[in-house]
């Protein structure tokens, strides 16, 4: 079965890490055969052909461009294509047009739980044969938009456990640093995270934490003046954009602040691997991951005392924050068995053979 996976993207986010992914596992898999059209020059492209992938590079990042469209139409027709796999919103618009040209089955993911858009925002994922939501809680946005149920699958992403092997095996640090992974972007929540911080520093004075922000955007400059205005410019190193595997073994907890639109925390996947203790806010998608004082603590979105008071049960000296640090590590690690990428790739395998049968 051949497949044509679709994405639009120019920077190599979370959802793009999940295409490479995905293409590596079925590149390996025995009656698969797989190719990325993607913008000329991206990421995602350069990493899919250093892994041996074949790529088709497109002149331009719009689901609507007919450069695009046109050569799609003749590469499908020509490859024999069964399967187009959409993974952004641009990429929808193109993949729906392309199924309308050629015939090939549709498959949509869906990876953040904003309501479907009227218009053709909504129309490209009813011309999907199927929906595959990263979280139940989109599952729940798309039937809501119109989707029929029978088309729509619950697939969360998976992480590759083993690129987080260094920073598992990474000693703590000898005094706690505290940290958010992610784009600057709003829905991240990375200011709530600097308002706990700044209330943290008032519970609890003795403690002797730093933090790291991990990430870039468009928030930046902004972020970077909330925490001087917070006192926290001494004690918050903004990093700019750096590999989570890298990052991940200098910190002590792992912040998970999000305020809204968060489909299946990756973020949360690989604090887990790299047996960090993860705190989270109570977005349902990430409810379906973390079990509160199990493989995580959750706090209510946008909370920042709540988030203050969280942190500092784990920064907390002698055995207590220890244990309870320990526990939430050993109850990750359990968890994440569940959402590696070899579970996410079969689980799409599984459904492209449910549309081909």
């Amino acid at each position: 079965m051949k497949i044509l996976h679709l994405d639009l993207g120019r920077e190599m986010r979370g959802g793009q890490r999940q295409v490479l992914y995905l293409m590596r596992r079925l590149h390996a898999a025995p009656g698969f055969s797989t190719l990325l059209a993607a913008p000329r020059g991206c990421p995602l492209g350069a990493a899919a052909r250093e892994a041996g992938l074949t790529v088709c590079d497109l002149p331009g990042r719009l689901g609507w461009d007919p450069r695009s469209l046109w050569a799609l139409r003749a590469l499908v027709l020509r490859q024999g294509v069964d399967v187009l796999h959409t993974h952004c919103a641009a990429s929808a618009l193109l993949g729906a047009l392309l199924k309308g040209l050629t015939g090939a089955r549709l498959v949509h993911s869906r990876r953040v739980s904003y309501p479907l858009r009227p218009g053709p925002g909504r129309a490209k994922y009813l011309a999907g044969d199927a929906v595959a939501c990263v979280s139940r809680e989109i599952a729940q946005v798309m039937a809501r938009g119109g989707v029929p149920g029978a088309r729509l699958s619950v697939i969360h992403s998976g992480i590759d456990p083993a690129l987080y092997a260094r920073a598992a095996a990474t000693p703590l640090p000898e005094r706690p640093v505290l940290g958010v992974v992610g784009a600057l972007t709003p829905q991240k929540g990375v200011g709530v995270f600097l308002e706990a911080l700044a209330a943290l520093a008032r519970r609890a004075p003795g403690l002797g934490w730093r933090a790291l922000v991990v990430g870039d955007g468009p928030l930046g400059p902004g972020l970077r003046a909330r925490a001087e205005a917070l006192g926290l410019g001494g004690r918050v190193e903004f990093t700019g954009w750096r590999e989570s595997a890298a990052v991940l073994g200098e910190l002590s907890v792992l912040a998970v602040p999000s305020v809204d639109g968060e489909g299946s925390s990756a973020t949360i996947k690989e604090g887990w691997a790299a047996r960090r203790p993860v705190v989270c806010s109570d977005l349902p998608s990430n409810l379906e991951l973390v079990e509160p004082g199990v493989s995580g603590l959750a706090c209510p979105r946008g909370d920042a005392p709540a988030l203050a008071a969280a942190l500092e049960r784990l920064c907390a000296p002698g055995a207590d924050g220890a244990a309870l640090a320990a526990g939430l590590v050993r109850g990750g690690a359990r968890r994440l068995e569940a959402f590696t990428e070899a579970a996410m790739a079969q689980a799409y395998m599984d459904l492209y053979a449910r549309l081909a049968g």
